[in-house]
């Protein structure tokens, strides 16, 4: 049994569903798919002068950090729980700020009352929000943003895919006329791997050569792409409400599971959110990580630190080294949730 890593892909199961994430996102006058989360926010700034100012969270993956080249960045602090210290965030809104970017973490949202005072905010000194809803779109596609960016290969078995969507256009944006993605490698290790499930093919090697492959030409990629054919066909064939329902329910189940363990999850789900992972924190996360890899689980951690304005940035430096994420995504039924359990309960004896 293995949990975690990248997804697989089984060509057999594939057929169109009808809650899928175009109908989820249809709602918005303005929804536009690219090849990447980080495609999709640079077409948004990408007119950004190097006076302009942004206002983003202390702990944010190094992709968002790089889509703001030339600009002037403020990173404002979070509490532990990864809520916005307000005061700090309000403290460092000046003149010459353009953007602050939310994030929601791990599928919670931030809390109500600081989404309306970051609103007010953004309203009183005609700043732009974009909100970023990579781990929060199956929770609620939208809170107090005027522009939303997801990568949405976090949550599909698809080998690319970003989406960019709003209603008012304050940036006045022209609709994007990027050519489509032609890359699909990806997905070429994703079926690899489901092969590897079902004909006991010993391909382990194969397909975990190509996503890291993927992975680093994502990282060097300059170029603005659209998503492509193939990932949209993928994509068309997820189930949104399914996909919600096992997410919250193997949450459900683990964290029963763990209820008398040593491994409490670091912020509280909601019963209308929906989890990205199982999110803990671990002092010695490394040692963790790889007594759960001797037994074909992997886990994520979030996100290597970039040494960027490290003084004022020390919760970023503290989740790099003790954050780790358990997988609970829809591809996992009660057994798999059981067995990442019963391993957890053998940690340390």
């Amino acid at each position: 049994m293995e949990l975690g890593s990248e997804y697989n892909l089984s060509l057999t199961d594939l057929t169109v569903k009808e809650n899928n994430i175009f109908r989820y996102l249809s709602g918005y006058q303005n929804v536009y798919y690219f090849d990447s989360g980080r495609s999709a926010l640079k077409d948004v700034v990408k007119g950004f002068a190097e006076d302009d100012e942004v206002l983003l969270p202390e702990f944010i993956c190094e992709s968002v950090t790089n889509c703001f080249e030339g600009a002037t960045i403020k990173f404002y602090k979070l509490h532990q729980d990864f809520t916005i210290d307000f005061e700090d965030l309000k403290s460092k809104c000046s003149s010459c700020t353009k953007i602050i970017f939310l994030m929601h973490y791990f599928g919670a949202l931030q809390p109500k009352e600081d989404l309306q005072k970051l609103k007010q905010l953004a309203s009183d000194r005609n700043v732009v929000i974009i909100e970023d809803t990579t781990h929060s779109i199956f929770s609620k596609t939208s809170t107090v943003g005027d522009y939303m960016v997801c990568s949405i290969r976090k949550w599909l078995p698809i080998p690319k895919g970003g989406v960019l969507y709003y209603n008012t256009n304050k940036f006045y944006l022209n609709a994007p006329t990027y050519v489509q993605s032609k890359d699909n490698e990806r997905s070429y290790g994703m079926v690899l791997k489901d092969l590897s499930f079902t004909r006991n093919l010993d391909v382990n090697s194969v397909y975990r050569e190509i996503f890291a492959q993927c992975e680093e030409r994502l990282d060097q990629q300059k170029d603005i792409y659209m998503l492509s054919d193939f990932s949209r066909f993928i994509a068309s064939c997820v189930d949104i409400g399914q996909l919600q329902y096992l997410r919250k329910r193997n949450y459900g189940l683990l964290a029963q599971r763990l209820l008398h363990e040593r491994f409490t999850p670091v912020m509280q789900i909601h019963a209308e959110e929906t989890p990205l992972v199982y999110l803990l924190r671990v002092r010695e996360r490394n040692i963790l990580r790889a007594y759960l890899m001797d037994y074909n689980i992997y886990s994520a951690v979030h996100w290597p630190f970039d040494g960027i304005q490290a003084e004022s940035r020390r919760f970023a430096a503290q989740n790099a080294e003790e954050l780790i994420s358990l997988p609970i995504d829809q591809r996992y039924d009660e057994a798999h949730i059981n067995y990442l359990a019963d391993v957890l309960a053998g940690y340390g004896r």
